[in-house]
């Protein structure tokens, strides 16, 4: 069976246009390291293509995805493990942690539950610990609105109100008020199945971009598709509560700000340059640094080919009406 990618609900993910992006690399077999893998779209679709993945993101919240679908090769979840989870008592010190949550993103009760979650998912060992616990960061996601963990409790609890969904958006929405343990059991059938071996070692990371390269990036060739400049790229504070619940906050470059944005890149490519055959980029046709920019900087690094796909993201449920255009750089590196 052809195993699917399940729903991640990871902002600027790659999967309606991944296709086109990895058959559009230089490579067709070989080993890729995604820089900035996030949900794992894209790590997912070269694994299924039988590359030899290594997914790296910064924010423990990818990495457990990136561990359940990438890394992992057989080992599944079953309905007893979210029972035995959700049977035992509730860890008092680990719920008095997690009492900035009540009235905050989810009501005490629902802490209570998560609380239960989080306990067991950190005792169980092996990749059953991962797949759990990506299915925890995607009920968490499910049951916020916006599918982000940075909307203030007002209007959480106005959103979470079916009846003012449905005047205000002709749907009760009903989903975000199930408890944890349901949105669990309807993902866990889609997660499971996407759990195969492709034959590969692969790998998933948790570290900074430069330092991943710097350890990593002995391959052939390299993807970079980070969080550019912009609105909607505040990954961490999308998904950092998750990192907070587990305390597995790492160090690592801001690259949202304009400013010093093309210096961390230039650093990024530069040692890329001495590890890898080739780079792949993406970015938007909204982004900032635009095309322009971001191809004088690697043209000092190796042979530039710019290809474009009318491509547009979902923004808070609206779809961007503007003209987009997915952008992808691919570099034959100098040597």
């Amino acid at each position: 069976m052809d195993p699917q990618f399940p729903k991640v609900n990871y902002i600027g993910n790659k999967r309606k246009i991944v296709d086109w992006i990895v058959d559009n690399f230089p490579i067709k077999e070989g080993k890729v390291l995604d820089l900035f893998a996030g949900g794992s779209s894209v790590s997912f679709e070269l694994k299924k293509r039988n590359f030899e993945v290594t997914a790296n993101d910064a924010l423990y919240a990818s990495l457990v995805v990136n561990k359940a679908l990438i890394e992992n090769k057989t080992t599944t979840l079953n309905k007893n493990d979210i029972e035995k989870a959700l049977k035992r008592d509730t860890d008092i010190n680990l719920r008095e942690k997690l009492r900035w949550l009540d009235n905050n993103l989810f009501y005490e009760t629902e802490v209570d539950e998560l609380a239960q979650l989080v306990s067991y998912s950190k005792k169980i060992t092996g990749y059953k610990k991962f797949v759990l616990q990506s299915l925890i960061r995607r009920a968490m996601i499910r049951k916020l609105p916006y599918s982000r963990m940075n909307i203030d409790w007002r209007n959480i609890v106005k959103l979470r109100d079916e009846e003012y969904s449905y005047k205000k958006y002709g749907r009760k929405r009903a989903y975000h008020n199930e408890s944890f343990e349901n949105h669990i059991l309807k993902d866990l059938d889609s997660y499971n199945e996407a759990v195969f071996d492709n034959g590969k070692n692969n790998k998933a990371i948790q570290m900074d971009g430069l330092e991943a390269i710097k350890k990593y990036g002995n391959v052939d060739l390299i993807y970079i598709d980070p969080p550019y400049p912009g609105t909607m790229n505040k990954y961490n504070e999308f998904y950092g509560t998750f990192d907070q619940i587990y305390n597995k906050n790492i160090e690592y470059t801001d690259l949202t700000s304009s400013s010093n944005f093309l210096i961390y890149l230039e650093n990024l490519v530069e040692e890329a340059s001495k590890k890898a055959k080739y780079l792949a980029l993406s970015l938007n046709s909204r982004s900032v640094p635009n095309i322009n920019e971001v191809e004088n900087l690697l043209e000092f690094y190796g042979e530039v080919t710019v290809l474009e796909k009318k491509h547009s993201y979902q923004v808070s449920g609206k779809e961007n009406k503007k003209e987009n255009y997915e952008i992808l750089a691919l570099v034959t590196l100098y040597k």
